[in-house]
């Protein structure tokens, strides 16, 4: 068995996934398995991926379609699949640096870590390259107090232990905004996490405010607010409990950042 299973998830997504593939191929380290869900394409990215698998003979891919249901279920059912100990995840429309795997396994066995993400670069259509920092400490590590005030896992960062994601429940299938924040609390509320300062992502469009789920930002801040009530309500089963002050605190947080995108994305418009 791989020691590692890729989750690439995709949806009409002809124009980047080859791109995807390509940097998940070219990892240095090589102990992986690819694991695709086309979640309901209508477009022909399902034949390119075939394609692709078929001309790719050094790698184990598996391939799956689903009627279309959105991310949180699509990554579960890749998850389902895996044969491996790590779960690492790749959007389809973002591409990984090739020392990817090589540095968070690393990481993860030399610090006892469940839950690694990274710092990511976001790519302009020109090519310029701005950094995205989520710490620039070496390695920081995120307390599930401190993700309920600040974004730290960008999800084609991240990698994940299995047995914890299983035990967790996976992502809340159905919920189509959020869902990863939902998940990676859950994980820092009872496990080991943390965010390294390394760049080992690239990704060519805001995180907010332009396309694809993202965009959609007042739907976004309702899961958001929404998944505090969540967390809240699993107090009785949580060992970190979220009092009123910092359920409130949190709320009030929350709605400034979204506040603040909504200037962010008006002025990028214009």
């Amino acid at each position: 068995m791989p020691q590692v299973s890729v989750v690439i998830p995709y949806y009409n997504s002809a124009g980047t996934i080859i791109k995807a593939l390509d940097s998940v191929v070219g990892q240095i380290y090589t102990d992986f398995e690819i694991i695709l869900v086309d979640d309901g394409s209508n477009d022909n990215t399902h034949s390119l991926v075939d394609d692709y698998i078929k001309q790719t003979k050094r790698i184990n891919f598996k391939h799956f379609y689903q009627e279309n249901a959105g991310p949180a279920d699509a990554r579960n059912r890749g998850i389902s699949k895996s044969g491996a100990d790590l779960i690492a995840f790749l959007d389809a429309d973002d591409s990984w640096i090739s020392t990817k795997l090589a540095i968070q396994i690393k990481i993860m066995a030399a610090n006892n870590i469940d839950l690694l993400g990274s710092n990511i670069n976001i790519v302009e259509p020109m090519g310029e390259i701005y950094h995205q920092y989520y710490t620039k400490k070496q390695l920081e590590y995120v307390s599930f107090y401190k993700l309920l005030f600040k974004h730290y896992f960008y999800t084609s960062s991240v990698i994940v232990s299995k047995k914890v994601l299983e035990h967790v429940g996976g992502f809340p299938e159905g919920q189509k905004y959020a869902e990863d924040t939902l998940l990676f609390c859950r994980i820092t509320r009872i496990c080991r996490s943390a965010v390294s300062s390394d760049f080992l992502v690239n990704v060519y469009k805001p995180l907010f405010g332009q396309s694809g789920l993202s965009a959609n930002l007042k739907e976004t801040n309702k899961y958001v607010l929404n998944n505090f009530a969540v967390l809240r309500n699993e107090n009785a089963i949580g060992i970190k409990k979220i009092g009123k002050f910092i359920y409130y605190s949190a709320v009030l947080f929350s709605r400034i950042k979204y506040v603040r995108k909504i200037l962010i994305s008006f002025f990028r418009k214009i």
